[in-house]
């Protein structure tokens, strides 16, 4: 499928050169009487480094022939974390790399996606919004107000994040998977 620049945004997945690029940001440029040009901050879903690229309006682009399907998260042994496919039962085995910026959120049954790209599983996709236990955390200090009263504390994953001054041990706290912050 093609794409028009003017119509690409965040998050699009394009293919440049065989290659799998998500647009993490993008800005349009227009100088004086010259043609308007989009500059895109890719990422390569595949080496994962990031890169600009630059094009002149009316330029098309092929957008990645990426399949997202439903998944559960099974469990991790050593650098190895297994998915499963919910409609086919198929299990993708992903290395530590693949998965290295979301480990901290993963638990074990948890529903997730995972985006398919000729076969071969390149990302997984979180929920927006998980409940995690309180596994430990320390006393909130009642004047402490410096930081709108937050504490650090570990969840069950053993991710620290700041939670609520009146969150203990055992609560259960609603976490957002794209910022980090607890709601």
């Amino acid at each position: 499928m093609k794409l028009d620049v003017s119509e690409i945004k965040k998050n699009t997945i394009v293919e440049i050169d065989g290659q799998l690029y998500k647009v993490v940001d993008f800005a349009f440029m227009q100088m004086q009487q010259r043609q308007g040009s989009y500059s895109f901050k890719m990422k390569n879903l595949i080496t994962g480094g990031v890169q600009t690229f630059t094009y002149k309006s009316g330029t098309v682009l092929e957008k990645g022939d990426v399949i997202t399907k439903n998944a559960i998260f099974l469990y991790s042994a050593g650098d190895s974390y297994t998915f499963m496919e919910n409609d086919t039962g198929e299990m993708h085995d992903l290395d530590k790399s693949m998965v290295d910026d979301i480990t901290g959120y993963l638990k074990e049954n948890m529903d997730c996606f995972v985006m398919v790209y000729k076969g071969n599983v390149i990302s997984v996709i979180l929920p927006p919004t998980v409940s995690y236990k309180i596994v430990s955390t320390v006393p909130g200090v009642k004047w402490d107000r410096a930081q709108a009263g937050k504490k650090p504390a570990k969840i069950e994953t053993g991710l620290e994040i700041m939670i609520p001054l009146h969150k203990n041990e055992g609560d259960t706290v609603t976490l957002n998977t794209l910022t980090g912050e607890t709601n």
